[in-house]
């Protein structure tokens, strides 16, 4: 919802900006501009080859954060959505057959993820629900290649000691070693477009969108393999309402003033 509201604050300078220049703007320069009686001039501009431009009165009402790029090592973390096959609800069954009282959930991954993971693995578990944040316990049964191309390539298959009942839907955040040290950005500061990954640096008075190629990534960090450099400064908040403003001035093509 934060970005939601940022995203408003910059479309809003945009679209009061309808009347037509009677003179083009070079076609590699679309602006905004807005009179705020104290002749703070161009809100917003982008230049091509050096970036979006925001006057310091709009990067302020955005509340906009810098960061550098830092060297550091990522524990690389993704989530599988998991199904009980096995509940609570069997237990008695279970210790009939002598076959232990464990709860199952078994889920589908890619061959990428699967090759992450070890049978003993430790992993957290919570209800795939929006209102559950209660977290518990488990380990990685097993990992089976999947007879079933449509699902996965791989079966993955968690044990935990919480009695879910069978046929609960769960999400299994697993977290895999970390590997060397290099270039890292908030996770905050990732941009994913269609057109893949970027960061938005910084360049000069500008902010420049830059496509980087990403390898690990956690809640927090995201690995750069390639488009950064440790020491690099970037953009870490708020890159959505970067790029929504970038695209209302891409779309709009030639400049705008305002007039009021």
């Amino acid at each position: 919802m934060k970005h939601f509201f940022l995203t408003i604050i910059i479309v809003a300078t945009l679209s009061g900006c309808s009347k037509q220049p009677t003179t083009n703007a070079p076609e590699s320069t679309a602006k905004a501009t807005e009179s705020d009686g104290d002749g703070a001039g161009e809100a917003i501009q982008l230049n091509e080859g050096l970036g979006l431009f925001l006057h310091p009165k709009l990067r302020k009402a955005i509340a906009l954060e810098t960061a550098e790029v830092a060297e550091e090592q990522v524990e690389p973390e993704f989530t599988v959505n998991l199904h009980v096959i096995q509940g609570a609800d069997t237990s008695i069954k279970k210790i009939s057959l002598n076959a232990g009282t464990g709860v199952e959930a078994n889920g589908w991954l890619s061959a990428e993820k699967a090759a992450r993971i070890q049978p003993g693995q430790k992993v957290l578990l919570r209800k795939d629900s929006p209102a559950s944040e209660v977290l518990e316990s488990g380990v990685v049964k097993r990992i089976e290649k999947s007879p079933y191309a449509m699902l996965g390539d791989f079966e993955i298959v968690v044990e935990t000691a919480t009695p879910f009942d069978t046929g609960t839907r769960l999400v299994a955040t697993i977290q895999s070693p970390a590997g060397e040290a290099g270039p890292v950005v908030p996770r905050s500061a990732l941009l994913k477009t269609a057109e893949g990954f970027f960061v938005y640096t910084i360049n000069d008075d500008s902010f420049l969108r830059t496509p980087v190629t990403v390898g690990a990534m956690n809640d927090k960090f995201v690995e750069i393999k390639d488009g950064l450099y440790s020491g690099d400064q970037i953009v870490s908040s708020p890159v959505n309402s970067l790029w929504m403003a970038e695209l209302q001035l891409l779309r709009g093509g030639k400049s705008c003033t305002c007039g009021h």
